[in-house]
């Protein structure tokens, strides 16, 4: 099939690579002045799931909280209405508990209690350390299998824009301020292959048409052209998981919207990333070693 348009990525490379760097710098910034909102599977807390009669506010949720002097408590309605509330606080005793329920029940309004979350402070520290082992694993594994299938070079160069990926959704994540749970891990993890998958599909392009490569063909072009064949595959791929993901934001519960948000942001990421990041990385890469070997005595001019 003739392709009817050829964007000219590659000559603007490094246009893309700085407005990159940038963004990474913003959201490091962001990670670092916010900081992350852990929930209780990081530190530890209960989580009790209240139905109350008739509809109520936070507000006054939250008054009740401060009046037992329960700091760092967070409230959110569950599904469509205002009378399914979420209410998340640091490890409390069960008499506290049991004082906390009274309260609401004077002072809020009758409710029905759904369910109680309850994770200690050890299990939250656990579930952190267990976090970080899977998505090293996961880097490693990616490592290894882009290796096995390519070379190091594309595996190094598509680490290096996965990472790129998780940083600007972190930061923007933290900026947003949404709450951490397991299911931020797994967005994570699944933005890691998400990612990676759509870098191995434009590497295997690239390879393909390296095999067609005549001596004199520039390597800018090709890349270049093979960024323009996978093009519409890419953006048609990133809509269809987009549109998924909107439906869960806009109808399923908060936990989920929470996953939903996090995986958009990756999905849009990584794929800015496969066409402005990875690409020109290992090919600017890649003729820096062509260079060498062409000239392994070559020295770089001296500075006037």
């Amino acid at each position: 099939m003739t392709m009817r348009f050829h964007f000219r990525f590659i000559p603007h490379w490094k246009t893309w690579l700085m407005v990159s760097g940038l963004v990474v710098i913003l959201a490091i910034g962001a990670f670092f002045v916010r900081g992350l909102n852990y929930g209780i599977d990081f530190t530890g807390g209960s989580q009790m799931n209240l139905k109350f009669h008739h509809a109520v506010t936070t507000t006054t949720i939250k008054t009740v909280l401060n009046q037992n002097h329960i700091a760092g408590s967070t409230v959110v309605f569950v599904g469509t209405g205002r009378q399914n509330v979420l209410v998340t606080t640091p490890t409390i005793s069960e008499h506290e508990r049991g004082a906390l329920l009274t309260q609401f029940r004077q002072k809020v309004g009758q409710f029905t209690e759904i369910s109680t979350t309850r994770v200690s402070s050890i299990i939250g520290q656990q579930t952190e350390q267990r976090a970080l082992l899977a998505v090293l694993i996961a880097i490693v594994a990616i490592i290894l299998y882009i290796t096995v299938r390519f070379e190091w070079k594309f595996a190094l160069s598509g680490i290096v824009a996965m990472i790129h990926d998780v940083i600007i959704t972190v930061g923007l994540i933290a900026l947003i301020h949404i709450q951490l749970s397991e299911y931020f891990i797994m967005a994570v993890l699944t933005i890691f292959g998400y990612s990676i998958t759509d870098k191995i599909i434009v590497f295997d392009r690239i390879r393909e048409n390296l095999k067609k490569k005549k001596k004199n063909d520039p390597l800018d072009e090709l890349v270049n052209t093979s960024l323009n064949q996978v093009l519409v595959r890419s953006i048609n791929t990133s809509t269809t998981v987009a549109i998924a993901l909107l439906a869960l934001l806009i109808f399923a519960g908060s936990s989920i919207r929470d996953f939903a948000l996090t995986m958009l942001i990756g999905v849009i990421v990584g794929t800015y990333s496969s066409i402005f990041v990875a690409s020109p990385i290992w090919l600017r890469w890649h003729l820096a070693d062509e260079n060498k070997r062409r000239n392994p005595h070559a020295r770089p001019a001296p500075r006037t």
